[in-house]
C-alpha cells in the first residue's frame, strides 16, 4: 500500500510572504524615510564598526588586511541567519580568539540595538 505523499500547497504562503518582506518599504526607502534606530544605528556603525567590516559590510574594512581572521561579512548568508540576539552578544561580548572586541562600556544597549538594525539594513543591500 502507497503512503500519499502531502502537497506543498502551504509553502507557497510563506513565500510570498518573504517575498513581500525582502521588498518592504524600509530596505528601499530614502534615508528619511528610514526609522529612527537605523538612522541612530549609522554613525555608530561608521565610528566603530566600519573600520573592519567595511562601508557595506562585506568585511573590506581598512583594517581587515591586517587581520588574522576576516571580519565578517554582513552578506553571508551564515551572518544574515543569525538573530538579533545573537549579533547584540557577539557586540556585547567579542569572539574570543578574534580581532572583534568587546563593546560592553563603550556601547550602551540601546547603541547596540540601533547598530544591529543598520547592519540588518547594510545586509539587504548589494553592492
Amino acid at each position: 500500500m502507497a503512503i500519499p505523499r502531502p502537497q506543498l500547497r502551504w509553502m507557497t504562503v510563506p513565500l510570498a510572504l518573504v517575498a513581500g518582506m525582502l521588498t518592504a518599504s524600509w530596505l528601499v526607502a530614502a534615508p528619511a524615510d528610514l526609522p529612527e534606530d537605523v538612522m541612530l544605528g549609522k554613525p555608530i556603525y561608521a565610528q566603530h564598526c566600519q573600520k573592519c567590516h567595511g562601508i557595506g559590510g562585506w568585511g573590506d574594512g581598512p583594517q581587515a588586511q591586517w587581520q588574522y581572521l576576516p571580519p565578517v561579512n554582513f552578506h553571508a548568508m551564515s551572518s544574515r541567519l543569525k538573530s538579533d540576539e545573537q549579533l547584540i552578544s557577539v557586540i556585547e561580548h567579542g569572539v574570543i580568539f578574534s580581532p572583534m572586541h568587546s563593546f560592553r562600556g563603550t556601547l550602551n544597549a540601546t547603541e547596540i540595538q540601533d547598530v544591529v538594525a543598520y547592519i540588518r539594513l547594510l545586509s539587504q543591500r548589494g553592492r
